[in-house]
């Protein structure tokens, strides 16, 4: 008769060689000590329902494939990205009630000051973080977005200075600027946002210069149409002509919230579009787009599969428990649960900039999420508001095995 905790070993095996067998609907949970976490009482938690052995093969297969790679050959990846960038400026808080007494306190005796709340500024702005973020991890990345000449120093401080090419950046525009209030209880953060000359980029705001670049790029992705009044024809002139030289297309329509009426427009000529390839989207886009409701992890799962049956485009599904990508089959590999999250922020950039990354070099799914995964994690748990390196996620995985 099997022990307890061999019996959990010889379920978990059965279920993966079943849905591995099948290639339809597997999920992986590449922890180290997962068995031995599950046996203690964490096997109900529904993240841990399948894992995959002791030693984590998966984690070992992704650390052989980054290992493999040359750093020159990265940087022959050519990603381009519009139209935003953002300052954004962190305001740290505790949580909304608390804000909320302090603000009506100070108010109510003719204003004054708060103090004792940290701050910060840094690069925001989909494109512009994403860019930053493959950067970092060695690949070519190009920004064409209009901001102030204000604008365009900060871009080169902050971008700039870690490789991204800004000389798609236009000068003659306004800065958008975002405020992030970031509730440390609640997990959760709410931008108040002047998204300046964001708001109007066309698609006849690109220059020769710019159209060469897309046409010469593996991959080009459009960002921020929640904030952009021309998003739906920026992003569906792009990606026509992206295809025109076979560049690979990606979209990332941020909180849709802001534009909902314009939701079926941008469906029609973007989403259901041939020439978009992959579609990225957070827990929050997807409840707007799909027009359900759900509360479990299950019903979010199928909510994403009955959504990708309206659009061509793989759709590239990540949340803070779990990422998902569908296309012909579905993928799903649980997150990596960080001791210390230091910010909210950029989690999804880094997720993409990653996913992406991995998608360029053909990683299999999983380990194309697992990866997006990793490096989204050390993101959000970094002291500093700066993207990992590749090195820094090698060395990363090596200590987990």
């Amino acid at each position: 008769m099997f022990f307890p905790k061999f019996r959990v070993y010889y379920l978990v095996l059965t279920l993966y060689i079943y849905f591995s067998l099948f290639d339809r609907f597997y999920v992986v949970f590449p922890v180290k000590e997962i068995i031995k976490k599950s046996v203690q009482a964490k096997i109900e938690d529904r993240r841990y329902l399948l894992t995959v052995a002791m030693e984590s093969p998966l984690q070992k297969r992704l650390l052989e494939r980054l290992l493999s790679f040359e750093k020159k050959d990265l940087q022959i990846c050519d990603v381009v990205l519009l139209p935003d960038f953002f300052v954004d400026h962190f305001l740290s808080l505790q949580n909304i009630e608390t804000l909320n007494t302090t603000v009506r306190s100070v108010v109510a005796h003719g204003g004054g000051n708060i103090t004792g709340i940290p701050q910060q500024i840094q690069q925001g702005g989909n494109a512009a973080n994403t860019a930053l973020a493959l950067a970092r991890l060695g690949m070519t990345s190009h920004l064409i977005c209009r901001t102030s000449l204000f604008g365009y120093h900060l871009l080169q401080f902050f971008l700039g200075r870690y490789g991204v090419d800004l000389s798609g950046v236009k000068i003659d525009g306004d800065l958008a600027i975002t405020t992030a209030l970031e509730f440390q209880a609640d997990h959760a953060n709410v931008m108040l946002g002047d998204p300046g000359s964001v708001a109007t980029f066309q698609f006849e705001a690109l220059t020769e210069h710019d159209l060469e670049r897309i046409a010469h790029a593996q991959l080009v992705g459009v960002t921020n149409w929640n904030l952009n009044r021309y998003g739906t024809s920026l992003a569906e002139q792009v990606f026509e002509y992206a295809k025109q030289h076979n560049v690979k297309t990606f979209f990332d329509s941020g909180d849709p919230t802001p534009r909902l009426h314009d939701i079926p427009e941008m469906i029609n000529k973007v989403l259901t579009n041939s020439n978009l390839d992959i579609f990225g989207l957070n827990e929050n886009e997807l409840q707007q787009y799909s027009n359900n409701s759900y509360t479990t992890q299950e019903e979010m799962i199928q909510a994403a599969k009955n959504f990708k049956r309206k659009i061509p485009a793989r759709v590239d599904f990540h949340t803070s428990q779990f990422s998902c990508s569908i296309q012909r089959t579905t993928t799903i590999i649980p997150t990596i649960p960080q001791p210390r999250v230091i910010r909210f922020t950029g989690a999804g950039d880094a997720w993409n900039a990653a996913n992406l990354f991995a998608d360029l070099l053909n990683f299999a799914d999983d380990e194309r999420l697992l990866f997006a995964n990793i490096f989204a994690g050390m993101y959000i748990s970094s002291p500093e508001p700066i993207h990992p390196t590749i090195d820094m996620v090698i060395n990363s995985i090596k200590k987990t095995l």
